[in-house]
């Protein structure tokens, strides 16, 4: 399990999803923009900043 995760949030992988983002990373406009994604939350963690920049889903309830 990963850190923080919850025995509630661990399911099984969709198959589908997982292909579809096989294919994404061929995509160098989608490669790049996740990596922004990532690089500003990150950023937003380190700086302490709850608000602004990009949304984390991380923290959306349900997922």
């Amino acid at each position: 399990m990963i850190a923080g995760q919850t025995e509630k949030r661990k399911k099984t992988p969709d198959p589908l999803r997982i292909e579809n983002l096989k294919r994404a990373i061929d995509n160098k406009e989608y490669l790049s923009g996740a990596i922004y994604h990532i690089a500003q939350v990150l950023s937003n963690e380190i700086m302490g900043i709850k608000e602004g920049g990009t949304y984390d889903e991380r923290k959306w309830e349900g997922r």
